[in-house]
Parts: C-alpha cells; structure tokens; sequence
C-alpha cells in the first residue's frame, strides 16, 4: 500500500491540525530589520515564562540581521526540504513575511541561529558545517538544554546559548568536506 502525503503549509505545518504549536520566521522585506524566530504555542499555549512572570502564546527565541539570515537560509532549505519530502511532504521556501516551520524543524533552526547570532562573521560556515554534521536528536537536545533557561532573544551569548555557539563554531573542526555528519556514539 502506497503511504499517502501529508498536507502541510511552509516547512511542514500539518494543515490537518488546527492551531499547531509551530514556530514562525518573520523576514522583513526591509532590509535593515531583522529576520526574527518566533516560537509560536497553538492551542497548546500560553506557556509560563519565568524571568517575565506572564504568559505567552508565543515567544521570541531569536533575532539575526539580515546578512546572518541569508547565510543560513539556505542550508536550512535544504535540510529541511531533504527530509520533508522523505516524508512525503511538500517543500517549504523562504518569503518574505510569515514562514511557518514544523515545531521539531524550528527547534534544530534555533539551534543554528543562535550558533551564529553574536559570533565573528567568518566562523558561520564552520557553524552551518557543524550543525549539519548533527543528527536531529542531538539539535534537540542542545535547544532543550538551552531554551529554559536563555531560550529567549535577549538571552544571547549566555550558559547553553554560548555553548551552542562554542560548540558549533569553534570546535568544528571535526567535520571534513566529505564527513556529513560528526562522529556519533553509536560509531564509539
């Protein structure tokens, strides 16, 4: 039985779902204004914020100038159209304005973007490099490890923040042109 594709909008947002909990990539078409990530809750929202004692529908996880966006748009795309269309699902592109983005791909997006957000411009391509070399997992896990305690756009460059961008941009150096992907523990 042949498996059936799955309606999305953007970069795998179920239309099937109403109101999923996603994340949205506001482009400005002015190019001064920054590229902003925003995680937005859905029906599963308001979530508690801590530092600001409210809650939130949505939140605002990063801010990247738009030099910085353009680096990683790409390499985002093509991530995350690789593995959407293995699932049968539509590719996403980037527009400008609102661009919904799957709840786990937006995550693995923050990861990056905060890799790059406040670090020299001549380490993005080793962090793109990196942040390839990682499974999906493992994004998760750094943006899960980094979102409760800095997982907001003031908090740059801060505890699993600057350990993204140390981690991404600096120790790098384990991925080879031919290597797509670091060595894992299961290769140990």
């Amino acid at each position: 039985m042949a498996s059936k594709s799955i309606a999305t909008i953007g970069y795998g947002v179920p239309t099937s779902e109403m109101d999923p909990q996603r994340f949205v990539v506001q482009i400005p078409q002015n190019a001064r204004e920054p590229v902003v990530l925003v995680e937005d809750f859905g029906l599963a929202g308001p979530q508690y914020d801590a530092n600001t004692n409210t809650r939130s529908d949505r939140v605002v996880r990063c801010r990247l100038d738009q030099k910085r966006w353009r680096q990683i748009a790409t390499p985002l795309k093509t991530a995350f159209n690789e593995r959407l269309r293995s699932r049968k699902m539509a590719a996403g592109k980037w527009t400008t304005g609102d661009n919904p983005v799957h709840r786990l791909l937006g995550r693995e997006m923050c990861v990056l973007a905060w890799a790059i957000e406040s670090c020299d411009a001549d380490l993005v391509s080793s962090a793109i490099d990196a942040w390839i070399g990682l499974r999906p997992e493992e994004r998760w896990w750094l943006y899960s490890m980094a979102v409760h305690a800095t997982g907001r756009a003031e908090d740059i460059d801060k505890g699993w923040r600057k350990a993204i961008r140390i981690g991404l941009t600096e120790g790098a150096g384990a991925v080879d042109a031919d290597n797509k992907r670091q060595i894992s523990f299961e290769d140990l």
